[in-house]
């Protein structure tokens, strides 16, 4: 080892303390004064016995021994020390080399051994090397101990499991239940899932169904479930399943609590069909904190001439009525064309829609949206596809004996049903009157005529137009599924098009 690393030593040893046993008095004394070139406190011992008196009192994380001394031997020193700090590095220096202290050597661990006559440079390495580990395990201990206060005194609740077994718990999960220690946890609860009470879009137990199961094997998406804590009073969580890597079966399990937001009864399908959402922007944006501080995905859906745009996209800011998605390019394209964006994530209980967009990054694939509110129209919830036709189309609305003669157009068209863009409303047109469609499309360069009944399923008054929309009655349905089947691979070609452009 030349002088440079020799300083580099000196450096390393600072604050360290250094026993050194040795029965040899004039090695003790030449390597007391070598160590103590290094280390700010070295303790010199001429035999085991008085090596362990001083271990006893100052607990030192280097011993340097020799192997034959009278009184005590340094493998028995050797054994004390691993009993009383089985962290301390044991060096062990000898003339001999047998390969039964070589193997009660393995047994207790020892740091290294160093065959006498020992040279500077080969115990200096040796030194440098015990100091490195001390210091990586200590680094480890505080990393460990942080991570284990995160996890004891943070506010939400937090599990580990080992498969669907309770492993540990922090302080907030005993809390809720009012168990005194883990011990007590165990014993009473056999298994989370039990805790889980029914709620309409929520997980619970029911039809035999494993909700652990379900968690586990979608890791990192986030679920709503409703428990009760040792005073009954009903809570609303959202949780996460995380796996830990290269522990097979092993995974943590948070509760965020979002009780005070209100929202239980959003959940509630029957009402929420049938009354208004109203929702405080304020709970919202709480709704969106937590998806964020999850790290969790949401879809991004957009449609582009009624082929729906589907990617997901990761929260990246939070504003009072404003919300910045990073998603991909296809994605940021389409909202560029649509402007309106619906957001769905497994957390809220409706189709978010953003409505206007502030800013597009394509350089940092991020969108900036503003008016946030919640929906009850989903892509998700879509029965059939709809698309916008191609520009070569006529149709024709006869109602009773005549014919509208306004301007008319076919806005999209499923196998079910039509929407039309008329320019003026005809009178007597309500809701459930029947009607005769004509309408010719082109398919592969050639005319698709439908003539079918249709009738009235709802009207919408826009801010130059009427949107109509039909349902059709005892309609062929087999050239209309190859339209919509060959529009749609149009309008992919062309959505690829723009992201290639």
């Amino acid at each position: 080892m030349d002088s440079v690393n020799l300083k580099e030593l000196q450096s390393q040893a600072h604050n360290f303390r250094v026993l050194y046993v040795e029965d040899n008095e004039p090695l003790r004394r030449n390597a007391s004064k070598f160590l103590k070139k290094f280390f700010d406190h070295v303790d010199v011992a001429e035999d085991g016995q008085v090596g362990l008196k001083f271990f006893k009192e100052y607990h030192h994380p280097i011993v340097i021994t020799d192997i034959k001394m009278p009184y005590m031997d340094g493998m028995e020193l050797s054994k004390y020390i691993h009993e009383l700090a089985p962290e301390t590095k044991i060096i062990v220096m000898s003339a001999f080399d047998d390969k039964e202290f070589l193997l009660q050597a393995i047994e207790l661990s020892l740091f290294r051994f160093l065959k006498k006559p020992v040279n500077v440079t080969e115990l200096s390495s040796v030194l440098s090397q015990a100091i490195a580990t001390i210091k990586h395990e200590q680094h480890v201990k505080m990393f460990q101990m942080h991570l284990k206060n995160i996890f004891e005194h943070q506010s939400s609740m937090v599990v580990l499991l080992e498969n669907s077994q309770v492993v540990l718990v922090n302080d907030s999960f005993l809390e809720f239940f009012e168990f005194e220690s883990l011990a007590e946890c165990k014993k009473n609860m056999q298994s989370i899932e039990e805790n889980f009470l029914e709620h309409s879009g929520f997980l619970y137990p029911h039809d035999g169904n494993a909700v652990l199961d379900i968690i586990q094997s979608s890791p990192d998406t986030l679920y709503n479930v409703k428990m009760k804590d040792s005073s009954h009073k009903i809570h609303h969580f959202i949780i996460k399943y995380q796996v830990i890597p290269e522990k097979e079966g092993y995974g943590v399990l948070s509760f965020d609590d979002v009780t005070e937001l209100n929202l239980l009864k959003l959940f509630d399908a029957t009402q929420s069909l049938e009354d208004e959402i109203e929702v405080e922007n304020k709970s919202i944006v709480e709704f969106l904190y937590v998806i964020q501080r999850n790290s969790a995905k949401v879809e991004l859906h957009n449609y582009y001439k009624g082929l729906s745009i589907t990617n997901s996209g990761v929260i990246v800011e939070i504003g009072d009525n404003s919300l910045k998605v990073k998603t991909t390019y296809m994605q940021q394209k389409a909202v560029q064309i649509e402007k309106k964006t619906l957001l769905i994530s497994n957390a809220l209980p409706f189709t978010l829609e953003l409505s206007a967009v502030k800013k597009i990054n394509f350089e940092n694939q991020s969108i900036v949206f503003e008016k946030l509110k919640f929906v009850k129209t989903s892509p998700v919830t879509r029965k059939t596809i709809r698309v916008v036709p191609a520009e070569k189309q006529t149709v024709s609305l006869f109602i009773g004996d005549g014919k509208y003669h306004g301007d008319i157009e076919i806005a999209d068209i499923s196998l079910d049903a039509v929407c039309l863009q008329l320019t003026t409303l005809p009178p007597g047109l309500e809701k459930g009157i029947e009607v005769i469609l004509d309408m010719v499309l082109e398919l592969d360069k050639k005319p698709l005529i439908i003539n079918t009944k249709a009738t009235l399923y709802r009207k919408q008054e826009m801010k130059h137009s009427f949107h109509l929309v039909f349902m059709f009655k005892d309609l062929k349905k087999s050239d209309l599924v190859k339209y919509i089947t060959k529009r749609q691979m149009a309008l992919i070609r062309e959505i690829k098009g723009m992201q290639n452009g």
